[in-house]
C-alpha cells in the first residue's frame, strides 16, 4: 500500500518520525476547538482522536520489538492503579491531588500513577518473571492482574471487602492485594508453557507449568472482560434487580463465564480460529470498542432506550467501533512500527502487536485524558 511514502517537513521524514506528525495533529484539533463548550457526543469523538493520536506517537518511538515486551508491560503494570484511581476512588484519592485544578490535577495522578507502576514492575518482573526479561511468562501474568482486577473491582465491586471495611484507603489498597495475588494463584493453576521449550524467550523456572496451553486460559480470560464491559452496557440486566450482594456477586460470576464460554466455544471451537488471532481481534477489539460508548462518551448514547434495548444497540455500536479501530490500528501499524507479520510464521508479530497498542497502551492513555484529566483541555 501507499506507506513507503515520505512526507518531509523541514528536512525531516516523518515516516521515520510519526510521532512529530502526530504532535502536530494534536496541536492543531487543540487550535481549532480551544475555548469551545463541547458536549457529547463530539466531545467523546475528539477524545478518541487525541487519545490514538497520543497512544500511537508513543508507540512510533520504539522499536516494535521493544514496545510489544518492555514498554508494553510498563503500561500494563499501571493500569490496576488506574482502575482502583478511576473506578474505585473515583479520583478522589489522594485528597490533595483531588482538590488541584486541572492540567495540575491530571499531571499528579498521572505521575502517582507511574510510580506505582514503576515499583510494581520491579515487583513483578523478580518475583513473577525471575528476572529473566519481558518473556512471554510475565507479558501473560502481567494480563492477568488487569483481568482479575476487573473481576474484583468492576464485577465483584470490592465485595467481600466492603462488607468488613467502608475506608476507601482499605478498599483501594485490598482491591491491588486481590489482584496481584489472584493473578498469581491463576497463573500458576492454569498457565503451561511448555510450548515454547526451545525457544529462547523459555525459562522452566519461570513457567509454573499449569493445567492448559497458556494460550487458552489467556484468550478465555480477556473474553470474560469483554463480558463483563457488555454486562455494564446493559445496566447488569437481568440481574440488576438481586438485592443481596453475595447472591448477586454469584449470579454475575456465573453469567459472566457462561458468556465467555459461549463466544470462546464459537470463536476457537466452532469457527476453528488461531487462539492468539482471536484473542487480539475478537475480545481485545471488542474490549476497546466498548469504551468509546462507554468511557469516552460517558453512556451519553441512546438515553431513551429501556433496558435490554440499549444494550443491544450499544452492543453494536461497539462491535461497529471495534472494527473500524481495529482496521484503523492494523492499517497504521507499518506506519508507526514497520513491517507486521500476521499468523504463526511471523511468530504473531501482527498480532501481539495490535493487543499491546490497544489495550496495552492506549487504554492507558484514554484513562488519563478521560478520568485522570476529566477530557482537558477539550472540556473546560
Amino acid at each position: 500500500m501507499g506507506f513507503d511514502k515520505r512526507f518531509n517537513c523541514r528536512g525531516i521524514d516523518i515516516r521515520d518520525k510519526p510521532c512529530i506528525l502526530f504532535a502536530s495533529i494534536i496541536a492543531a484539533v487543540l487550535h481549532i476547538y480551544r475555548g469551545k463548550v463541547m458536549k457529547q457526543p463530539l466531545l467523546g469523538l475528539l477524545a478518541l482522536l487525541l487519545v490514538i493520536i497520543i497512544s500511537l506517537g508513543i508507540i512510533s518511538l520504539f522499536e516494535e520489538a521493544t514496545f510489544s515486551t518492555w514498554v508494553a508491560f510498563l503500561f500494563m503494570c499501571c493500569v490496576p492503579a488506574q482502575i482502583v484511581f478511576a473506578l474505585v476512588w473515583h479520583c478522589s484519592i489522594p485528597a490533595a491531588a483531588s482538590r488541584l485544578a486541572q492540567p495540575a490535577r491530571g499531571i499528579a495522578l498521572t505521575v502517582l500513577t507511574a510510580l506505582i507502576g514503576m515499583v510494581i514492575a520491579v515487583l513483578t518482573y523478580q518475583l513473577a518473571g525471575k528476572g529473566h526479561g519481558v518473556t512471554p511468562m510475565l507479558i501473560m501474568y502481567s494480563i492477568m492482574t488487569v483481568v482479575v482486577t476487573f473481576w474484583f473491582a468492576v464485577l465483584w465491586q470490592c465485595w467481600p471487602v466492603t462488607l468488613l471495611s467502608n475506608n476507601p484507603l482499605v478498599i483501594g489498597a485490598s482491591a491491588l492485594l486481590v489482584a496481584y495475588l489472584g493473578a498469581y494463584g491463576l497463573f500458576t493453576v492454569f498457565f503451561d508453557f511448555s510450548f515454547l521449550q526451545g525457544a529462547p524467550v523459555y525459562f522452566p523456572g519461570a513457567d509454573p507449568g499449569g493445567m492448559f496451553m497458556a494460550w487458552i486460559p489467556m484468550s478465555f480470560a480477556v473474553t470474560t472482560v469483554a463480558m463483563i464491559l457488555t454486562l455494564i452496557l446493559f445496566d447488569f440486566w437481568p440481574i440488576a434487580g438481586i438485592r443481596n450482594q453475595a447472591v448477586r456477586v454469584l449470579a454475575a460470576t456465573i453469567l459472566v463465564l457462561a458468556l465467555a464460554a459461549l463466544v470462546y466455544y464459537l470463536g476457537v471451537c466452532l469457527a476453528g480460529m488461531d487462539k492468539v488471532r482471536y484473542l487480539s481481534l475478537v475480545p481485545v477489539s471488542y474490549i476497546f470498542g466498548i469504551f468509546l460508548p462507554l468511557t469516552l462518551m460517558q453512556g451519553s448514547l441512546f438515553p431513551n432506550l429501556e433496558q435490554p434495548l440499549k444494550g443491544l444497540a450499544l452492543v453494536l455500536f461497539s462491535v461497529v467501533t471495534a472494527v473500524v479501530l481495529q482496521r484503523l490500528y492494523l492499517l497504521l501499524g507499518p506506519v508507526v512500527s514497520g513491517p507486521l507479520v500476521a499468523g504463526p510464521e511471523g511468530h504473531y508479530q501482527e498480532e501481539l502487536w495490535l493487543a499491546s497498542a490497544l489495550l496495552g497502551l492506549t487504554f492507558p492513555v484514554l484513562v488519563v485524558v478521560t478520568d485522570y484529566f476529566d477530557f482537558w483541555p477539550l472540556k473546560r
